[in-house]
């Protein structure tokens, strides 16, 4: 019998454990999606300056795993879409920043996009700079919370 209790501990444990590295892969997902939403928005900033290219065929044309970044598959195709995929990732700040982006992008003068491009780019940086350095806390956290959590339920059940 305490043979069995000490493999549902270990078991529980390591479904802790699990949890832990689960929790760990989307912090460090959630820092990755932004960047490849800056990394988009600079390739557009890039594409309406130089080449007065319109929003549809740029994201035509752009590099899929680009879009993958984002938070997209190869289905996903506009920024609304890419937007709506990649919301689970992201910040409430990023998420509201990014909505600006999406309804403002592609509806006036080269000029203004280009400079609509630059104020998001630098608020999205701020963003960014600001979820790392928060990512080794929240990191601790995960890890500590799951990890505690599976040693509170192999304790209680032992």
């Amino acid at each position: 019998m305490t043979a069995l209790k000490l493999l549902g501990c270990l078991l529980v444990l390591s479904s802790g454990a699990a949890g832990a590295l689960g929790a760990v892969r989307y912090e460090r997902a959630r820092l990755a999606v932004l960047e490849g939403w800056i990394d988009l928005i600079f390739y557009i900033r890039t594409q309406i300056d130089c080449y007065l290219t319109p929003l549809g065929e740029i994201l035509a044309g752009a590099d899929r795993e680009l879009l993958r970044a984002c938070g997209g598959s190869r289905e996903t195709v506009g920024l609304d879409a890419l937007l709506h995929a990649s919301r689970g990732c992201l910040c409430g700040e990023a998420a509201r920043l990014l909505t600006g982006f999406v309804r403002e992008i592609g509806g006036s003068y080269r000029e203004e996009q280009v400079r609509r491009c630059d104020y998001y780019l630098t608020a999205l940086r701020a963003v960014r700079e600001q979820q790392k350095e928060e990512l080794p806390a929240r990191v601790r956290v995960c890890v500590a919370v799951c990890l505690c959590a599976a040693l509170g339920i192999a304790i209680l059940l032992w």
